[in-house]
């Protein structure tokens, strides 16, 4: 058995020495994890919603980190960005923070100090005004450093100090290239000259020479002890020991001259971290050993680096000429991703004759393991699908969607064209043959000297089958891609099947995906839901009952992959981790949460890992890998040293208007019309792994929300009641931060206050007052009303009688005329009769005889005592009528009286005649003569005129 090492270099810097143990029939690597860092996370201006250019970065002791930027001041919280731009709109070229409260600024034409309000938003206290007279056209100001009570703003030509709300000049020669920090001094270079040291509003030479001469000194650093580093652009570095200046790390020197050096910085763990103009930042020890690399190959968005920081837990912050970025401390969790644009989706890894195989979506790419200048290229004619790359039996195998290859160096040889190449096998009854399943069929391929060639298809079988295993039966047992597992008897050759079994719903309690795999040699199934495994005995599936009680969440895994000396990857929808599985004991090695793996992400559904030890693998990902050591102990909790800050707080009324609270207030009352409640928070303790926060509203909820990476939480139409707001931040570990707390109070509605229920008393109290006298108005109006009632009662009763009467008198009133009517119309007739009798017999009728009749049929047509008859009753009938009229009309005669009251009570003119004596048409001309001596006009109404008398 041989070994080796060897470093591999994923994406352009030294991340992983590889361990290759030569076995058999397989290839294992282990990363070393003294060398290589987290993530590398890039902000871009659609991030931070500002210009592109940073010019310089500070960190605050609170987390927070401030860049100068093109636009303004750029502040992030750990989970927003803000931008403040000055109130001229000028560009920001450098910011230093001096505490929490205070951060310095300058930049064209500008310098000042911001401080945050209760609000927590910054505000901008311009020093322009005492420094005008010290600017001159165009002056930049490129570097700030802050010593005791002064601050010193350095352009190219001068340097101001600010001390006691004064600014005054420091004398120097131009032209001063650089102005840093170095321990508790402020030293600047003066190109051509030196190197001062600033102290108070003076400039004492420091160190001088003929070094400096044509040397542009780009940044000044502390080193071991009271040593100097002295970073040149065309140079290389240098260290000042005290008494004489030589080269440091020469043999990097080259690679500064060539990438510009630009900025340089001394972290507190005894790092020098040099920022260049062309190839991003490099990481040294104190010794000059090389930690790490960082540039737009591993994640930096651009490799010109303007400013360098370091924060309280050490990451690293860059301002960048197109962008910004971050790299984490060391957190020693046991895991790094690496980006690898363009290769798509991962579904296989393997490491062959010192390479490096990539089986992805677009194709198989590969990369020298121990060449870190050299990326990842196609082997030619394998574009396309690779569902499986593998080496058995010293060879690569690679099962592809156009077939199946070996691949011997850089060239894939074809052995099958049968498509949909997706898992091969040894075959444990026949080791000269291996079995592989595909789209369609089940291939065997025969080792013939030491080659293999395709040997048949297995007949009488025909599925799509993804994973296969073999048991110690020579059973072949094949899962489905989508729908449960055959168990297959075939010949002793592996001709033809002799004997199929199905395993569906019935066995695994639902008709999905199972998976099949070996652990310690026995055939077990995944479901996504618990473990099964085949029962030889009595030959059936049974559940696992060993694997399912130790693994706990993990028996609800759908991929098991081997690894080394009983070890096994366990994979589900929400973990994956490294098992060791004994006949008698499981115990968990470690666990990765999925959730670690969201940039790039897993390939869904087609999850894979690669085991290179041990306890080491290579974690398939969508254009990236993943490089996993279990056997990295965590070192703690760092999450839970801190609680996260409020940031906002928010108060809306139902009619949108809002009210900003103190950013200090952790105990308070809101009035119920503002019962909506915004708060927005950060974490500033920013790593490599996001965190999520979840909330738990005493007085609302009963237990804590699910994670969420919202930092807003908006509570709307909050019952009056005392509240206490509970936030905390947990990371993909799981881990959690210590628990910020928030006490509020929402008071009644305004109806429903202490004042508004003492007037409620009152107000009670005189309704009751006006109830007791509204109550005895009642009373008497009652009594009022009965007696009222009872008046009125005998009014209608004396009005009844009354009209009783005269419906009784005008009902005699209507007898005694219809009497009168029929008696005058008979003697009308009568004496029409008669007078027709005269005609007829002439003087044979007496004319004596026909006078008399007439006069006795006249004298009781007009009767006098009929007309007295009529008169009472219908004076009774309707009293004064006769009397109004004569009033009315003075003029009227009884003749015209008559006619009156016969119009009165709605005679017609055929029945008035009779009661006349008279023809239809002399009553109508009587009429007519009454109407004129009443003074009628033509559209007056006589009846009516009557009527109303």
């Amino acid at each position: 058995m041989g070994k080796c090492f060897l470093i591999l270099s994923i994406t352009g810097f030294k991340i992983i020495s590889l361990l290759l143990v030569i076995m058999p029939e397989m290839t294992f690597a282990a990363p070393d994890t003294d060398h290589f860092r987290q993530n590398v996370k890039s902000f871009n201006k659609i991030n931070y919603n500002a210009a592109r250019q940073n010019w310089s970065v500070s960190a605050s002791p609170n987390g927070f980190v401030y860049f100068a930027n093109h636009q303004g001041l750029l502040e992030f919280d750990g989970t927003t960005w803000n931008l403040y731009s000055l109130p001229n709109e000028t560009i920001l070229r450098a910011v230093k923070v001096k505490n929490d409260s205070v951060i310095y600024t300058s930049g064209y034409m500008e310098l000042g100090y911001w401080k945050p309000d209760q609000y927590g938003a910054l505000h901008y206290f311009s020093l322009y005004e005492k420094a005008k007279k010290y600017l001159f056209k165009n002056i930049e100001f490129w570097n700030i450093a802050v010593a005791g009570s002064y601050v010193y703003f350095q352009s190219f030509n001068r340097i101001l100090a600010y001390n006691s709300d004064t600014v005054s000049i420091v004398e120097l020669s131009p032209f001063i290239s650089v102005m840093n920090q170095v321990n508790n001094k402020v030293l600047v270079a003066v190109r051509d000259i030196g190197i001062f040291e600033i102290v108070g509003k003076s400039a004492i030479p420091y160190l001088s020479g003929e070094f400096f001469n044509n040397k542009l000194v780009q940044f000044l650093i502390p080193y071991k002890g009271n040593q100097l580093l002295i970073g040149t652009a065309a140079h290389g570095i240098f260290v000042w020991d005290g008494s004489e200046i030589l080269p440091w790390n020469s043999a990097w020197t080259d690679y500064f001259v060539k990438n510009e050096l630009n900025r340089g910085y001394h972290s507190k763990n005894g790092e020098i971290i040099v920022g260049t103009i062309i190839d991003g930042i490099a990481v040294f020890d104190e010794n000059g050993a090389l930690v790490m690399k960082a540039n737009v190959q591993n994640g930096l968005p651009n490799n010109t680096v303007l400013g360098i920081e370091t924060d309280e837990w050490q990451n690293i912050w860059l301002a960048l000429d197109d962008g910004n970025a971050f790299i984490s401390e060391n957190s020693n969790k046991g895991f790094s991703v690496e980006n690898i644009p363009g290769v798509g989706a991962i579904y296989s890894i393997s490491v062959f004759n010192d390479n490096l195989y990539l089986g992805t979506n677009q194709g198989l790419f590969v990369k020298p393991v121990n060449d870190d200048n050299q990326s990842f290229t196609l082997v030619s004619e394998t574009q396309g699908q690779v569902w499986d790359c593998k080496v058995i039996d010293g060879k690569l195998w690679v099962g592809h969607n156009r077939g199946t290859f070996i691949i011997e160096g850089k060239k894939a040889i074809p052995i099958s064209t049968l498509s949909g190449a997706f898992t091969i096998k040894e075959d444990t009854k026949n080791p000269e043959m291996l079995i592989q399943g595909t789209y369609n069929d089940l291939m065997v391929y025969k080792k013939s000297g030491n080659a293999y060639k395709f040997k048949n298809r297995i007949a009488d079988f025909s599925d799509l089958i993804r994973y296969i295993e073999i048991d110690h039966l020579g059973n072949i047992w094949a899962s489905h891609l989508h729908r449960g597992i055959y168990k297959i008897a075939t010949s002793n050759n592996r001709d033809s099947v002799t004997q199929v079994n199905y395993y569906g719903e019935e066995i695994f309690k639902k008709n999905l995906s199972a998976n099949v795999f070996k652990v310690e040699n026995r055939i077990v199934f995944t479901t996504g839901d618990q473990i099964f495994t085949y029962d030889d005995l009595n030959d059936t599936i049974i559940s696992h009952q060993f694997l399912n009680n130790f693994l706990g969440e993990f028996a609800s895994s759908h991929r098991i992959v081997e690894a080394p000396n009983h070890h096994y990857w366990f994979i589900s929808k929400k973990s994956i981790a490294l098992f060791l599985i004994l006949q008698d004991s499981v115990k968990l090695i470690k666990e990765f949460p999925v959730s670690l793996f969201k940039n790039p992400p897993l390939v869904d559904g087609f999850e894979n890992i690669l085991p290179t030890g041990e306890k080491t693998a290579l974690l398939c990902l969508q254009n990236g890998i993943a490089n996993l050591d279990a056997s990295v102990q965590d070192e703690g909790n760092s999450i839970s040293n801190f609680k996260p800050v409020l940031r906002q707080l928010q108060l809306f009324s139902a009619r949108g208007k809002t009210i900003q609270l103190p950013l200090g207030h952790t105990q308070f009352k809101i009035k119920n019309n503002y019962h909506n409640i915004y708060l927005r928070f950060s974490f500033p303790h920013f790593n490599d792994l996001p965190v999520s926060y979840m909330y738990f509203l005493e007085g609302l909820n009963s237990e804590w929300s699910v994670p969420s990476d919202e930092s807003g939480f908006r509570f709307e139409r909050l019952p009056e009641g005392d509240y206490t707001l509970r936030i905390k931040a947990v990371d993909s570990w799981g881990n959690e931060s210590q628990v910020f707390n928030c006490s509020f109070k929402v008071l009644p509605p305004w109806y429903a206050s202490v004042p508004a229920i003492l007037i409620y008393v009152v107000l009670l109290v005189i309704i009751l007052l006006l109830f007791r006298r509204w109550g005895i108005r009642l009373t008497k109006r009652k009594e009022q009303r009965q007696h009222d009632e009872r008046e009125k009662e005998l009014i209608r009763l004396r009005n009844s009688k009354l009209r009783e009467e005269v419906e009784h008198k005008s009902k005699e009133l209507a007898n005694s005329t219809m009497s009168i009517i029929k008696k005058n119309e008979f003697l009308m007739e009568l004496k029409e009769i008669i007078g027709k009798h005269k005609t007829e017999l002439g003087s044979r009728y007496p004319d004596k005889n026909y006078n008399y009749l007439n006069r006795k049929i006249d004298e009781n047509i007009s009767n006098q005592d009929d007309w007295q008859v009529f008169e009472n009753n219908f004076e009774r009938a309707h009293e004064q009528f006769f009397e109004k009229m004569k009033t009315s009309f003075p003029h009227l005669t009884q003749s015209d009286l008559r006619l009156c009251a016969y119009l009165r009570m709605n005679l017609s003119s055929k029945e008035i005649a009779p009661l006349l004596g008279i023809s239809f048409r002399g009553v109508e001309n009587h009429r007519y003569r009454l109407r004129k001596k009443m003074n009628l006009e033509h559209d007056e109404n006589l009846v009516h005129i009557i009527n109303g008398a």
